[in-house]
């Protein structure tokens, strides 16, 4: 007897596919995934009109930069997790010859290469400001007001195809298009010299193809790690004793559902510094974390977050183990080498690419089981993560040939 049928009764015959009329109309959503690339081609547009009705003048670059210094990559302004995991071995090899960037977080870049940029850096918030513009994962990132309203409607005529392509929030993509073109003079007007090489990397830093919302090539890259380690985690300015570690997120714009449980986090520390003798301290700065009463803490707000990252690096060389929150804290963890037991992961492969050059010990809690034997496990492991990524299986691979 052979195999049934499911899709159709077992004493029907199967009807044979006949195409619909020339010219019938088909419709499809459009993925998230894909959304950034179709968008593209919008923007494009935008650029192209807003270009002709700006009547623009177009004038040679000057003999130096106004900053004052050749050969200054701008900087980068996505998350701390993808500067970690990213950015940081991308630009090193332009360090290494030569060059110097600007950057919000000098500390994670080798000395001597960051050039310091107040001014630079305020202008580029006040047209992220204007522009209600955030940085998000990678790159920059334009929320809008409600879901985008994007599908395409491809028109099968004869031997071709005609795709029409539905965008709704024109206002959203309109922003970006803006936030781009001044960016980029803003880059022009300050970094620009007669000879300096307009370079993919510059391209990349003022785009929004490259943000976490779009789940882009970047996001599902493998990670690569910096030869080096921050000067301020391996020479402490302000050495600490060996501690257990935790931070509390609490960001206000994006991602709200990672957000930490304050009561559970501070429990759960003061449990891991009993199990293992040691001391507990909080971790963070006011702006995207919750600072807790009653415990010895990072921040001071008296000095007004002078030093404060430098501090925390410091303090790092000596963490033997932090909770950490589901955010970029824990790229950075991952690093510098201090092992950690996540509060809690809504993207389970959010931490895959750091599996092969960074080689974490980053495991998620089980509220179910005792802590003890989790903290002992995480930290007899020499490598491990959450969850294995069904895309490095053979079925995934297998695909290869056929992808577009």
């Amino acid at each position: 007897m052979g195999p049934s049928n499911r899709n159709s009764p077992t004493d029907a015959p199967a009807r044979p596919f006949r195409p619909g009329p020339i010219g019938s109309l088909v419709k499809a959503p459009l993925p998230a995934s894909l959304r950034t690339p179709a968008q593209q081609v919008i923007r494009l547009i935008l650029k192209t009109v807003l270009f002709n009705k700006a009547g623009a003048e177009l004038t040679p670059s000057p003999s130096e930069p106004r900053i004052g210094v050749r050969r200054v990559l701008p900087p980068y302004l996505g998350e701390m997790g993808y500067e970690v995991k990213y950015h940081l071995a991308r630009v090193e090899p332009w360090l290494r010859n030569g060059w110097k960037i600007i950057a919000r977080r000098p500390e994670f870049y080798p000395p001597g290469t960051v050039v310091d940029a107040p001014e630079f850096l305020a202008a580029i918030d006040t047209i992220l400001g204007e522009q209600v513009v955030f940085g998000a994962g990678a790159g920059i990132f334009a929320p809008p007001s409600e879901l985008v309203d994007l599908t395409i409607s491809p028109h099968l005529t004869g031997d071709s195809i005609e795709v029409e392509i539905r965008l709704a929030d024109l206002h959203k993509i309109t922003r970006e298009a803006v936030t781009e073109i001044r960016l980029r003079q803003l880059f022009l007007d300050w970094l620009d010299y007669e000879g300096r090489p307009l370079t993919e990397y510059d391209r990349n830093l003022f785009s929004f193809s490259e943000t976490c919302v779009a789940e882009s090539d970047i996001r599902l890259s493998e990670s690569l790690r910096p030869t080096y380690r921050p000067t301020a985690f391996e020479t402490p300015v302000e050495p600490m004793v060996p501690h257990v570690g935790f931070q509390i997120r609490k960001v206000k714009q994006l991602g709200l559902k990672r957000n930490s449980d304050a009561d559970w986090m501070c429990a759960t520390a003061t449990a891991m510094g009993e199990h293992l003798g040691l001391p507990v301290i909080a971790y963070g700065h006011p702006d995207g974390c919750h600072i807790p009463e009653g415990f010895q803490a990072t921040w001071r707000e008296a000095e007004g977050g002078q030093g404060h990252l430098a501090r925390e690096l410091g303090y790092l060389r000596s963490c033997r183990l932090m909770l950490g929150p589901d955010s970029g804290w824990t790229d950075l963890m991952a690093w510098l080498g201090v092992p950690v037991l996540l509060e809690l992961i809504r993207f389970p492969m959010a931490f895959e690419g750091l599996r092969d050059s960074f080689e974490p010990r980053i495991a998620l809690t089980d509220r179910a089981l005792p802590l003890g034997p989790q903290i002992d496990a995480l930290l007899a492991s020499d490598h491990r993560l959450p969850m294995d990524d069904p895309r490095k299986g053979g079925l995934s691979k297998a695909m290869f040939p056929w992808e577009y």
